[in-house]
């Protein structure tokens, strides 16, 4: 129903009762960690749909955490890394996606995505880094073409004076008496 928040807020409430649960038998041991799978992966996917992507990163983990081949998990941490603009982590989870399950079309389809990703990234990088460079080379330029120019503008005034000699200034100043 896309009632998300309170989903979290449920979820959670199964993973705090199923992580604080000890003294299990093996069977049931099981289930726990079947439902608290279950419980990290809808959490991970509800973070996913609210935006929050590092959260669902975070669940993905934890699921992953009780079973690394996981395929949801790796998807979706996948996914959530990908809308964070982390596309080399991301395209790593989508391949071991297709280790787990080469016949998964969506993994091999957000490799591709994560590809075109790091392309347009690494272009837009270098447009803009060349571009500050260029404004860089351009501000020094202009700089030191106008330390020049105040330079030689001096050089300019004090050839026009003359050279300064002592009795020069006592003739000038005896001729404005």
């Amino acid at each position: 129903e896309g009632k998300y928040l309170q989903a979290v807020i449920q979820y959670g409430k199964i993973v705090s009762w199923l992580e604080m649960e000890y003294g299990l038998s093996e069977k049931e041991s099981k289930a726990s960690d079947s439902f608290l799978l279950a419980a990290f992966l809808n959490l991970a996917m509800c973070y996913l749909k609210l935006r929050e992507y590092a959260k669902a990163v975070e669940c993905c983990d934890k699921a992953l955490g009780l079973d690394q081949d996981n395929e949801k998990g790796l998807y979706r941490r996948g996914e959530a890394r990908l809308l964070m603009n982390e596309f080399e982590l991301a395209k790593c989870d989508f391949q071991k996606v297709l280790e787990v399950n080469p016949q998964n079309k969506a993994a091999k389809s957000q490799i591709s995505v994560c590809q075109k990703k790091t392309k347009e990234h690494n272009e837009r990088d270098r447009r803009i880094y060349a571009n500050m460079f260029t404004k860089f080379a351009e501000r020094d330029a202009k700089e030191a073409a106008s330390k020049i120019g105040v330079e030689k503008a001096a050089e300019k005034a004090a050839c026009e004076k003359g050279p300064k000699t002592p009795g020069a200034e006592d003739e000038e100043a005896e001729g404005h008496v």
